[in-house]
């Protein structure tokens, strides 16, 4: 054990956290009394948000002014307009998500440029990527590189994620590591949403939507005060059912739909005057029929059962294919303000989860039936002790302490993929493992005004983390009858309360992972900002974030249950932000430089997944955003990224066997999965008045080059299986295993009553009807590959009334 490094580290990390407040204090409080003197004597201006004060999403001018939204944001845990924030931000209002028919995490992408969301279970289990960085581990125990909250709850376990899109205030999406304030797994970025808060002013409205393919849905809300100024509430719930736009031969029926409901209920209260106490309470599920496409790779398209699909939109899936999500959670959110300006917060949250995916691997209708079964359950405690000085003074202060704890289940069950039967389709294979994670951390950032222009953010974290694995993996007698009951095994190749580990197919022992490591690690960011003339500002940042270590817990063999070790990635960039032309236009520009070390990389084997460390990866690229308003009624915004992300040094990297035959690939140079070169986005909005209101008519498309969806696909494969030894067919996996260059757009035009209390609107999405898929793996022994397609053009209604 190395202690000296340790004690430094949490000796550091102290010293910043307790005497910088000192500091902090004593500079705001010690003033020569010619500098007050001469505060005393200046001109009066508008101070900075105080930490007294919510942060909400606002518009600061009347929008008949012509000027543009200015969107408040907090993830760095205080009040600061987007527009002037040292970082990459893109920043969303709710009614914005709502013109543009954002209603899920997976919808969210298409708003904001280099963001890419991808799934295999729908909008139930989304994971994000920003940058090029992200994750390709679908299992209940993974741990995305895109750290999401909701409402300032850190959401740690990644089935909680997919955030149903309503009632919201706004979203923020900040880019490049943020591992002080938002702590660990935030290497690529952060989403954070806040929902809208009961407040004095009684309000709400009801929402109908309706389209084809069966869409049908319903969303309201209501909120006001139950005593004035003291006790207030808000209640929301979201209701929405979809057929989908494809159709399962095989069960006779749509696939591609979804039901989902959402709920929340906050009471906001207020004994005194510089207390408040916000309680949360959110119930939801989601069920998501999955739709699989098949490619076959023998002559004709066949696969090794003969099959051969003839349409996409036809598909021939006769195992199930359905996804469920359910969370719940419970947060109590209290802050006092003293009267010195300073404020201190207590935020308390349960969080809990449960996943279930089935899939129909052969995606096929042939009798040999490949399925498998994934899914856990995730309990999440947290706690975070937040203290937050008065942000007008030159020297401004956010620390605290964070405690999470998190409890998850992951199982896994394949009726057919057997660890000791090669040959594959005569038994079954299951494993359960449960993963104890306990998180502490302690956090500081100061501000500091240098001069009237000039100022410099630091930041440091010291998190110490305990992750714990115990459980089982066994092969199992399939029972035709009912295929995923697991009792009749054949073979225990782990079980680490007995210190079992076997190899399943020779049954000899092995060396299991160590069942318990703790990993200490240390973040910091720092930022110099430049106010070059009044809305116009320039910055320099610096930022280095990990993401902690974990066990593999989708296994189909002993090596599969593993421990890798933390990723760290250091970022350099700088930007340039300006608000011209009186507030009308804003203008953003960043570039960035990403340095990666032990790069986390999940390969999705023929079965099961293994996450290992690459050595080294980079990624250099810009984004230039903007938004317009060159007449009062006529809106624009636009964005374009560019990144080149690709592997420095990843010579031994795993791929399915048949790929090359069982020996790794050299993945030096080749590009991240689902990194694409180029995004962009673009938004138009017109408004055009009558006498009985306006009707809006706005049109949003969006851009992405090609990318790949994992990360071996693209390599060259020097030993291939002899079915994937022909040019052909290796240019047939590649194109299998990636998204070529595609465009979709939306376009909705929109009928407001003079009080702009009601709304009716008719949308189009997908206009080209684009066909795009979200991610592919290899079936290779059984000659195939499957895909997950995405969806095509669709129309539908909504009626809005506001209160």
């Amino acid at each position: 054990m190395v202690h000296t490094p340790f004690t430094h580290r949490i000796t550091f990390a102290l010293v910043l956290s307790t005497g910088t407040v000192y500091t902090a204090s004593a500079a705001q409080q010690s003033l020569p009394s010619a500098q007050q003197q001469a505060k005393a004597n200046a001109p009066k201006t508008a101070p900075r948000p105080t930490a007294a004060k919510p942060a909400v999403a606002q518009a600061t001018a009347p929008q008949n002014t012509g000027k543009l939204e200015e969107i408040t944001v907090r993830s760095n845990k205080r009040a600061q307009q987007a527009n002037t924030t040292p970082a990459s931000i893109v920043a969303l209002s709710g009614k914005t998500l709502q013109t543009t028919g954002v209603r899920d995490a997976l919808s969210l992408a298409r708003d904001v440029p280099g963001l890419m969301a991808e799934t295999t279970s729908g909008s139930a289990n989304p994971r994000y990527r920003l940058r090029g960085i992200g994750t390709n581990d679908f299992s209940a125990n993974m741990t995305t590189a895109v750290g999401v909250s909701e409402d300032d709850v850190f959401l740690d376990s990644g089935a909680s994620q997919g955030v149903p899109i309503y009632d919201l205030d706004h979203v923020e999406v900040f880019r490049g590591p943020q591992g002080t304030l938002q702590g660990k797994n935030t290497t690529a970025g952060m989403v954070s949403y806040y929902t809208k808060k009961p407040t004095n002013t009684l309000d709400g409205y009801v929402r109908g939507t309706a389209g084809n393919y069966g869409l049908w849905g319903e969303e309201g809300a209501l909120g006001g005060p139950i005593i004035k100024d003291k006790l207030m509430a808000r209640f929301a719930i979201v209701n929405r059912d979809y057929d989908g736009q494809y159709y399962n031969g095989s069960h006779k029926n749509p696939t591609g739909g979804y039901q989902y409901y959402d709920m929340r209920g906050q009471i906001l209260a207020k004994p005194v005057d510089n207390l408040s106490i916000l309680v949360k309470m959110h119930l939801g599920r989601n069920k998501t029929k999955v739709p699989i496409d098949h490619v076959g790779l023998l002559p004709g398209g066949e696969d090794a059962q003969g099959y051969t699909q003839t349409s996409t939109r036809n598909i021939q899936n006769n195992g199930r294919t359905d996804a469920t999500t359910r969370r719940a959670g419970l947060s109590v959110n209290a802050k006092y303000d003293f009267e010195n300006g300073w404020s201190l917060a207590n935020i308390f949250a349960l969080e809990w989860n449960h996943f279930n995916v089935f899939s129909d691997d052969d995606a096929s209708p042939a009798p040999v039936d490949y399925q498998e079964n994934i899914g856990g359950v995730a309990r999440v405690l947290s706690n975070e002790v937040r203290v937050v000085s008065p942000q007008n003074k030159k020297i401004r202060y956010v620390g605290g302490v964070y405690y999470m704890r998190n409890l998850t289940q992951s199982y896994s069950q394949q009726p057919l993929y057997s660890p000791i039967d090669s040959s594959f389709g005569t038994g079954g294979n299951a494993s359960s493992f449960n993963i104890s994670t306990q998180d502490a951390a302690v956090f500081s950032a100061l501000s500091f005004d240098l001069t009237s222009r000039l100022t410099l953010d630091i930041g440091g974290r010291f998190t110490s983390e305990t992750r714990s694995a115990n459980g089982e993996a066994w092969a199992y007698n399939t029972d035709p009858s009912n295929p995923y009951n697991t009792s009749n095994r054949a073979l225990t190749y782990i079980n680490t309360s007995t210190n079992t580990y076997l190899n399943p197919n020779t049954g000899q022992a092995m060396v299991g992972p160590p069942l318990s490591k703790t990993f200490n690690k240390d973040s910091e960011d720092a930022s110099l900002k430049y106010r070059i003339a009044p809305g116009i500002i320039a910055y320099l940042r610096y930022a280095r974030g990990f993401r902690t270590g974990n066990y593999n817990t989708y296994v189909a063999t002993t090596s599969d249950f593993s421990l890798y070790n933390p990723e760290e990635l250091t970022d350099y960039e700088g930007g340039v932000k300006a608000r011209i032309w009186g507030g009308k236009a804003q203008l953003n520009l960043s570039g960035f430089h990403y340095d990666y070390n032990n790069m986390q990389v999940t390969i999705l084997q023929n079965t099961g997944t293994h996450t290992t460390n690459a050595a080294q990866a980079v990624s250099n690229g810009f984004e230039f955003e903007g938004q317009v308003r060159p007449l009062q009624n006529l809106f624009g915004s636009f964005g374009v990224t560019y990144q080149d992300a690709h592997y420095t040094n990843f010579k031994n990297a795993s791929a399915p066997t048949p790929f090359n035959g069982g020996n790794p690939v050299d993945l030096s140079g080749q590009p991240l999965e689902r990194a694409p070169h180029v995004t962009a986005n673009f938004l138009l909005s017109y408004k055009i008045p009558v006498s009985f209101g306006d009707f809006t008519v706005q049109t949003d498309w969006r851009y992405t080059s090609r990318y790949r969806f994992q990360a071996w696909s693209d390599s060259h494969a020097t030993t291939p299986a002899a079915f994937l030894a022909s040019p052909q067919m290796q240019a047939l996996v590649r194109h299998a295993f990636s998204q070529n260059p595609v465009i979709t757009g939306n376009v909705r035009v929109a009928w407001h009553s003079v009080d702009e209390k009601t709304e009716v609107a008719f949308w189009l999405h997908n206009v080209t009807n684009q066909m795009t898929y979200t991610n592919a793996f290899g079936e290779f022994f059984n000659r195939n590959i499957s895909r997950y397609p995405g969806d095509l053009r669709a129309f539908g209604f909504e009626v809005m009334r506001a209160l």
